[in-house]
């Protein structure tokens, strides 16, 4: 690989897409600082036509035609050329005549009138200075071309001045000018490496903002936002007690004896297609995934939201997976069916550990939800009687009876069938629950 820092004999990058990207940089850099300095120069230049009147009275006429007819509309055009979008436009051939139009003009000015010619030696140098700002842009080469091209104006133009003068102009001209070049050389290579720096730290910064990023995105899929935000902030134990929670366990039968004769890979391509779904129906339902085991399937409602009805919610999750699950096993030419419990009471939740934590929930109510399905017929939805006594007014539900529960003892159980029609005389979901529409 090339050295990104190699400069060619005119002081520009090999690389012409580096070149590029370093010209486009630098006018967006330079745009203001240009308006400030040449427009500063501009008005100490013109400003020093008062010490033209009162100092030296008798060049005043001569004085002042160079500063505001020759000078100041040179300026105004430049100060011009640095506002609008061509600035990029101005290039080293651009700055090299714009260099010696306005030199040329000068030195013939002087050459017309020797009397006045210390002055107007004088008013180039400042002029000199002014053009700074372009003369800087100069590569080293272009910048002796430059300086050579002035030289040779001012030997042709100026023929009246002394000798002595014109040795010593001649001098000034090529010492400045050699020592312009190796400068331009320095400045430009120091300038091309910050851009370099600046440039490596700018992607440096956009790795970290998307690492970041990735590292948010990762965390909020293991975690609740709410709880992310309290890990991040150096939380020692997250623990919280909730008084109402819907927990609903799910467990996909016929699984088992599939696993049995699939490939590893298409029966984990299999599953994580199932479980995606029900992903999704998570998210648009505002519930919480808390896990998976094997192919049991376990959320929650109600844990960091009140905006809802996390019972119905949850039990238009059932619903719905198992719609999916039958899509499924048409898919996949399986005789696939699930089984679902739910339950609804209070739970404790949070996290803890130090390696591989996840958001978990305990207490009764996960035992009573894991049972509902476990003790589940396959193919149905089985709810406790508290879950009962929350949908019973907008769902149908066949009674199963009393059912003993292993560390439970009897319980009377229903199984879910459906949403109840409004025309059924009975009240319709609660308005604080509006589901975003499910595939059928």
């Amino acid at each position: 690989m090339s050295d990104p820092l190699a400069l060619s004999l005119l002081g520009t990058f090999k690389d012409a897409e580096l070149e590029a990207q370093l010209k486009q940089d630098r006018t967006e850099r330079m745009r203001r600082w240009l308006t400030a300095t040449f427009a500063a120069a501009t008005v100490v230049f013109l400003a020093y036509g008062l010490h033209d009147a009162l100092v030296v009275p008798s060049i005043r006429s001569e004085a002042w035609f160079v500063r505001y007819a020759v000078f100041a509309p040179i300026a105004c055009l430049t100060l011009v050329l640095v506002r609008s979008k061509y600035l990029a436009l101005l290039g080293q051939a651009l700055g090299l005549f714009y260099g010696c139009a306005a030199c040329f003009v000068v030195l013939y000015i002087a050459g017309l009138s020797p009397r006045s010619a210390f002055y107007l030696y004088a008013s180039y140098a400042v002029i000199f200075v002014t053009l700074g700002p372009f003369v800087a842009r100069l590569n080293p080469l272009t910048q002796l071309v430059y300086t050579g091209a002035v030289l040779t104006m001012y030997l042709v133009l100026d023929t009246r001045s002394a000798g002595i003068i014109r040795v010593s102009m001649s001098s000034t001209l090529v010492s400045l000018g050699l020592l312009g070049a190796v400068l331009a050389y320095q400045l430009e290579k120091s300038e091309r490496l910050a851009f370099l720096q600046q440039r490596l730290i700018s992607q440096q910064m956009r790795d970290l903002e998307a690492e970041r990023a990735r590292s948010e995105e990762l965390l909020l899929n293991v975690l609740p936002p709410s709880i992310a935000d309290r890990l991040k902030n150096d939380a020692q134990l997250i623990a919280d007690g909730f008084e109402r929670v819907s927990v609903l366990f799910a467990d996909i039968v016929g699984f088992t004896k599939m696993s049995a004769r699939l490939a590893p890979e298409e029966l984990v391509r299999r599953l994580n297609l199932v479980f995606s779904s029900f992903d999704d129906l998570v998210d648009k339902l505002k519930l919480e995934k808390i896990k998976t085991i094997g192919d049991a399937y376990m959320c929650a409602g109600g844990l960091h939201s009140l905006e809802y009805d996390h019972a119905q919610a949850v039990a238009e999750m059932a619903l719905a997976m198992k719609r999916r699950l039958h899509e499924f096993s048409a898919d996949f030419g399986e005789p696939l069916d699930i089984r679902i419990g739910i339950h609804t009471g209070p739970v404790v939740a949070g996290v803890i550990g130090k390696k591989k934590f996840i958001y978990d929930v305990w207490g009764d109510t996960v035992n009573t939800a894991s049972r509902m399905e476990s003790h589940a017929e396959p193919g149905a939805i089985q709810v406790t009687e508290s879950s009962y006594e929350l949908l019973k007014d907008t769902y149908e539900f066949e009674p199963r009876g009393s059912i003993e529960i292993k560390g439970k003892g009897a319980m009377r159980t229903f199984y879910l069938i459906g949403r109840l029609s409004t025309t059924e005389g009975r009240k319709p979901m609660a308005k604080t629950f509006v589901p975003r529409k499910l595939p059928v």
